[in-house]
């Protein structure tokens, strides 16, 4: 089990881990080919539903001190060594604790993390629910239907906004919700400014 949610609390769980450079929210996917024994192992071990595995982000080699906890949704492939291509999606995210390179007797990397509870988050304000209106109008408006949600929080936000790694862990790591808020505030700020200065662009080509 991942962590109890009725403690209301945070709780410090040992999970195994597997390094990567990329930064999952709650919600995201990605696709990763497994091919190190370490990490077939821990696709063995990790592969039935509900049941997750770390990915603290590395930049450069290093941890980061942050992470996501994933779950295997899709085998995609399985090749004849034992390798495969996979699916995974994260459900919460984590601070990095202390790190093992292997895990007791696994070969595979593990860790002492603790949970953020993503799940629980407060809603978003009513300030960054306009920014956040006027922008997925204007650049996505197949995603406005996610802004009904009486729940959205500031980490579903910024799944709808769109983040690079470098200022999702900006935004895990920042202290307080508000805090959080004026990063997604500044990226949708970003994000419009270039949407303008592009259909500026394209609008002189058209005239020319």
């Amino acid at each position: 089990m991942l962590y109890n949610q009725n403690l209301g609390v945070m709780q410090k769980t040992q999970i195994a881990l597997f390094p990567l450079q990329i930064f999952l929210l709650p919600g995201e996917s990605a696709q990763l080919h497994i091919f190190e024994d370490r990490y077939k192992q821990l696709l063995e071990d990790c592969e039935k539903p509900g049941e997750v595995f770390g990915i603290p982000y590395t930049l450069n080699g290093y941890l980061a001190g942050v992470g996501c906890a994933a779950e295997v949704t899709k085998i995609l492939k399985r090749y004849p060594n034992g390798a495969a291509d996979i699916e995974v999606t994260s459900r919460d995210m984590f601070r990095v604790e202390h790190f093992y390179m292997r895990m007791g007797e696994k070969l595979y990397p593990g860790g002492d993390v603790t949970f953020l509870h993503t799940e629980s988050s407060e809603p978003v304000s009513a300030a960054l629910m306009k920014a956040l209106d006027t922008h997925i109008k204007n650049a996505a408006p197949e995603k406005f239907e996610s802004l009904t949600d009486p729940h959205l929080n500031v980490f579903d936000a910024a799944v709808l906004i769109g983040m690079n790694e470098e200022y999702k862990v900006k935004l895990v790591k920042a202290k307080t919700r508000e805090r959080r808020e004026r990063i997604l505030i500044e990226q949708i700020r970003f994000a419009e400014a270039l949407r303008k200065q592009e259909n500026a662009v394209q609008g002189e080509i058209f005239l020319n």
